[in-house]
């Protein structure tokens, strides 16, 4: 995919990936922060097919899940497919909830900035992936109780009892509601609310905060994050979702299973590296199976962790192992 360049790339999303035909309205959702190359190439290959894209442009959100405004929203709901790359992601948002009960396909978190387009991971075979997405989705599913661990620290447990893993994360969208994120590559499910409890130790990168210069720590009493310690993008953590209802639930566990990922500023990429882990505050309800909701959902990586179903190892130290 590298010699391919962006409209390669942009085609293989569009045609492949999301099933982009003849007719069919696209909607491309960009804010003032997102490479200004993305969006038409991406309309180049929609025009291409015979669709009938649309490009928007937003004010960059305070925070990701903030909601867009009320005309894109709207627009979400009219589009037969979406694909928005702003540089706050979408996902956890009421607009794509409405969207997607109105019937509309597409990706609500895609990377913003034209080198994550053309290297790393959206260069990596989202279809190839999905056969191991499923693989890993059938370990995780029925189990009764998770177990992550990992050299930095992390040793937290949760009941994920009754909660179905999306396997259905590696990108591809061809059904009317079906909702993804680009880049493909993870397999993930919300802690059964209440549950989790022990020690969670981000590394590297964080929604919304960026890179993190020393480990971030959460300690996790009953489902919620009770106290964060670290370094300076502690302190960034905490005033980021000071005040914002519901934002310290343990919302989801995510595991990356992308082998181009590289680990950046961007979490949107990271988060998907094969073997490494993430774990996220706030919102469970957008999209995941959970039942809270809260106006963020902020992700921090798990570089190389351990991770146990009812006692059956499913990753460790960077190697899915089912």
């Amino acid at each position: 995919m590298r010699d391919v360049g962006l409209g390669g790339i942009a085609r293989r999303a569009v045609e492949e990936y999301l099933g982009v035909v003849a007719g069919e309205r696209f909607l491309i959702v960009t804010d003032t922060m997102t490479s200004p190359s993305i969006a038409p190439a991406l309309a180049a290959a929609a025009e291409e097919l015979g669709a009938d894209p649309v490009i928007t442009v937003m004010r960059r959100r305070a925070r990701s899940g903030e909601e867009p405004p009320e005309l894109i929203a709207r627009a979400m709901v009219e589009a037969d497919v979406v694909l928005a790359a702003a540089s706050r992601s979408c996902y956890h948002t009421e607009a794509k909830g409405a969207a997607q009960a109105a019937g509309t396909r597409g990706v609500f978190n895609t990377p913003s900035q034209e080198d994550a387009w053309l290297e790393g991971a959206m260069t990596a075979d989202f279809t190839a992936m999905r056969e191991e997405a499923m693989r890993l989705a059938d370990a995780l599913r029925g189990g009764s109780e998770m177990h992550v661990t990992s050299p930095a620290g992390t040793d937290v447990t949760f009941s994920i009892e009754g909660r179905e893993p999306k396997g259905w994360l590696t990108g591809i969208c061809h059904d009317p509601g079906e909702i993804s994120a680009f880049p493909g590559g993870e397999v993930s499910l919300p802690p059964v609310e209440g549950t989790a409890a022990g020690r969670i130790v981000i590394e590297r990168v964080m929604t919304d905060i960026g890179i993190i210069s020393a480990p971030v720590t959460w300690i996790v009493r009953e489902g919620l994050v009770a106290d964060i310690t670290g370094g300076p993008e502690a302190d960034r953590l905490r005033d980021h979702v000071d005040g914002i209802e519901n934002a310290t639930n343990i919302g989801e566990l995510g595991i990356g299973i992308n082998p181009l990922a590289r680990i950046t500023g961007d979490i949107t990429e990271s988060k998907k590296r094969l073997g490494t882990a993430h774990m996220a505050m706030g919102d469970s309800a957008g999209g995941y199976g959970g039942t809270v909701v809260s106006d963020v959902h902020l992700d921090g990586i798990i570089m190389t962790p351990r991770i146990e179903v009812d006692g059956r190892v499913v990753a460790d130290g960077g190697v899915i192992t089912v």
